[in-house]
């Protein structure tokens, strides 16, 4: 009933911008070219406060905050229900945090820590020493923080991808007995992945929900399939665009091009979801791993 009660907002908001809604939060955003497309915005926020007055709903303006994207942007101080928004360099969105120049290097620090602190508490808190049980509570306590909304914010640089990943290895380097094992083999014996490794799959899986319409996107925004018909392999191939920038070429429609394409045919023609992931498991991805 919420979401029905709020759902005109996008109608007021006006056809020059865009509007995104997901629960209360409100995104809204324009390509900033001249003085009118600072106007529109304006006048877009001056609408959303007077559509709340008018359905008698409070707006929180200490979460509101502007974030300039590009080096071309016109830093303009826009207004809010007569406050002065904020113009600040990086903003959480929906639990992910991202500056203006489309990295999420505080992302990355952000949870690393977070899963260090949290990890080390089951270590300390549990009686059991079982390297088993220790490990599933921290796939159950640690990794979603290290993993939630990842085809967002992936790494790709070594370095990041290390740092996250060091905080697996901390912790099966201090479960009894592993210690002396290489980190590969502590895995092993776990019947655990790498992070990097759940990441790349998360990506193709998530890159085949899209492709076979179990995400409610439209495909063509993020993916062009190749039409040329004596392409070898399957008949889903994707076109690789060529990349000016990389916050652009390691987005998700890009970054794993590639892999995609080197998928057998079987695997990229799975009839669910569930087959997709098992026939995943199947693959080798070695080609596509830094670490």
């Amino acid at each position: 009933m919420f979401l029905i009660y709020i759902n005109d907002i996008v109608v007021i908001i006006g056809l020059n911008l865009t509007a995104k809604l997901f629960a209360d939060d409100v995104k809204i955003y324009v390509n900033i070219t001249d003085i009118d497309s600072i106007s529109r915005l304006q006048d877009s926020l001056f609408a959303i406060s007077r559509w709340a007055d008018e359905w008698q709903l409070n707006i929180s303006i200490g979460k509101c905050a502007v974030l300039h994207l590009g080096r071309n942007n016109l830093t303009y101080d826009y207004s809010l229900d007569g406050v002065t928004l904020p113009n600040v360099r990086e903003m959480r969105d929906l639990g992910v945090l991202v500056n203006s120049n489309l990295s999420f290097s505080s992302h990355y620090a952000q949870i690393t820590a977070k899963a260090h602190q949290r990890a080390g508490l089951i270590l300390r808190c549990f009686k059991s020493r079982d390297p088993f049980v220790l490990f599933r509570a921290f796939t159950v306590y640690v990794r979603p923080l290290l993993e939630y909304c990842s085809p967002v914010w992936c790494p790709v640089y070594k370095t990041e991808i290390i740092k996250i990943e060091s905080v697996q290895r901390r912790f099966t380097k201090r479960l009894r007995g592993l210690a002396c094992l290489s980190y590969k083999d502590r895995l092993q014996f776990l019947s655990a992945e790498t992070l990097e490794l759940r990441r790349l799959k998360q990506d193709l899986l998530t890159l085949f929900k899209i492709i076979n319409g179990f995400i409610d996107v439209d495909v063509s925004q993020f993916f062009e399939l190749f039409t040329y018909s004596q392409t070898r392999g399957h008949n889903f191939k994707l076109v690789k665009p060529v990349n000016n920038n990389n916050a652009r070429a390691f987005s998700f429609a890009c970054r794993r091009v590639d892999c995609w394409n080197a998928l057998p045919a079987d695997t990229v023609h799975a009839k669910s979801i569930v087959v997709f992931k098992h026939l995943l498991d199947c693959h080798n991805f070695y080609k596509f791993l830094l670490i």
